[in-house]
């Protein structure tokens, strides 16, 4: 599939670029007139399930959860009307984010990994939704009246391919040779960048947060670029020029500053990825004890909180629980430390105490996914699988397109003994991350178990059909 998309994306002709100052066309005129949103969003999510396939995914409920949070607190505040997003995190200490057609929204690790503060992280997130807002990527086009959904399926198998750092030997050769012309057609124009940047500051002060916070950090990136060995996978696609940066910071200074207060969750979630990013946990755990010296700011709770996920990593359970002791000492409040206490039970193979934790928060955040996965997961650790599957069914009618979380209802379903349920799990979780044919076969197998109950089997049936025809949709 990425060979023939990648092959595909040499072959069609591509749209001539004019003057970058030229006027764009307004929303809804051609632009909607040659790919309607509807496709848009179709071929968006199918990306989507190609990428998944191709990329690693961070599959951590925490980062998760709060990144996601994050991003729909900035949708909100945006001009997307009533935004259906898909949101994914990728397993990549490279500065990255993107937005495609469809609402897909996806950032790497290494962005807030790389941000200070948490403004720094939503003022991408803001110029993010701004392209999609604005239908930045078919405006892009609009004016050759060449683009049609062959290009925009070439297009996105390209931005897949650079985002993958994945590619075969064939194909990355094949794109070797036309790196530049590549890089031509997904580079946003100065035009759009330009009106990304004032949208999603705009986006940023409507949410409460710093309009600085954008060019800060977009100096930051412009400051990396110039010691990194190699281009940064984000200005690659989004052009900063010292110009833009000037416009940028011109136009902040005439908005209301917003909230600069530190946001506590992003610095441990900030932590939690630096220490699992370390390829030797004994060196995270090394950086994190450098670094916590039992104080009481926010950084110096990040900074524990790193050590106790450190030591985890590293299998250093009595670090990790005497930490936790003198952080719930002087936070009895703080949820994050009772969650970490848990993670640290289940890495022991304690799980019916760490459940005990999780259901106590539970009950202060229901239906949370973070927490319900974590529970869940305890849960089919001590044969208590139909619990874990009725805790999980009703976040699953939340989140029918969270392959993870399709996993892990497999699992529960599994062991409970519902194996039509079971295999319509691992079917799902499949077809989301782009195994198309292993997804359908599991649905195949999903109604073999399930012919004594009718609405079940129903069910099985029409969504097996539904994926045979997303399958088979070609752009």
């Amino acid at each position: 599939m990425v060979r023939f998309l990648v092959l595909l994306a040499l072959c069609v002709p591509m749209p001539v670029i004019g003057n970058e100052q030229a006027p764009l066309p307004e929303l809804g005129d051609p632009a909607g007139g040659l790919i309607s949103p509807d496709q848009e969003f179709r071929m968006g999510r199918s990306w989507l399930r190609q990428l998944r396939g191709q990329v690693a995914v961070l599959n951590d409920p925490l980062v998760q959860e709060y990144v996601e949070h994050l991003v729909y607190r900035m949708a909100s505040h945006s001009d997307l009307q009533q935004p259906d997003l898909a949101i994914v995190v990728i397993n990549s200490r490279e500065i990255n984010a993107f937005a495609v057609p469809g609402g897909v929204i996806g950032l790497n690790a290494g962005l807030l990994i790389n941000a200070d503060q948490e403004d720094e992280v939503a003022a991408v997130v803001a110029h993010e939704i701004a392209h999609v807002s604005q239908r930045h990527f078919v405006r892009r086009y609009a004016d050759s009246q060449r683009i049609n959904t062959a290009v925009m399926a070439a297009m996105l198998a390209s931005l897949a391919v650079m985002i993958s750092g994945q590619a075969d030997a064939g194909a990355a050769g094949i794109m070797a040779t036309q790196a530049a012309a590549i890089q031509q057609q997904l580079a946003y124009s100065r035009h759009h960048e330009r009106e990304a940047d004032r949208v999603g500051m705009q986006t940023l002060v409507n949410a409460g947060m710093d309009p600085e916070a954008m060019p800060r950090f977009f100096e930051k990136l412009q400051r990396n670029q110039q010691f990194a060995g190699k281009p940064l996978e984000f200005l690659s696609t989004h052009p900063i020029t010292e110009e833009r940066i000037a416009d940028s910071r011109a136009r902040a200074v005439t908005l209301p500053a917003g909230n600069l207060q530190e946001a506590e969750a992003f610095q441990l979630i900030r932590a939690r990825l630096l220490a699992g990013f370390y390829s030797v946990p004994a060196l995270a755990v090394e950086h994190f004890r450098s670094q916590y010296r039992r104080g009481a700011s926010i950084q110096q709770q990040a900074a524990g909180y790193g050590l106790v996920i450190s030591a985890l990593r590293a299998k250093d359970y009595s670090l990790a629980n005497e930490t936790l002791d003198e952080l719930q000492g002087r936070f009895p409040d703080q949820l994050w430390f009772r969650v970490a206490r848990a993670e640290v039970l289940q890495a022991q193979q304690k799980h019916d105490q760490a459940a005990d934790i999780l259901r106590e928060v539970a009950r202060l955040m229901p239906r949370n996914y973070a927490i319900s996965a974590l529970l869940a997961t305890s849960l089919i650790k001590t044969d208590k699988a139909a619990e874990a599957a009725e805790l999980l069914e009703p976040i699953l009618r939340q989140r029918p397109n969270d392959p993870a979380l399709w996993r892990l209802a497999a699992d529960a379903w599994g062991y409970s003994g519902s194996l039509g349920l079971a295999h319509l799990g691992r079917g799902e979780a499949l077809f989301l991350s782009g195994a198309d044919e292993r997804g359908m076969d599991q649905l195949r197998y999903a109604l073999d178990y399930s012919k004594e109950n009718f609405p079940l089997h129903s069910r099985i049936k029409a969504r097996l059909e539904e994926m045979d025809s997303t399958s088979k949709e070609r752009f």
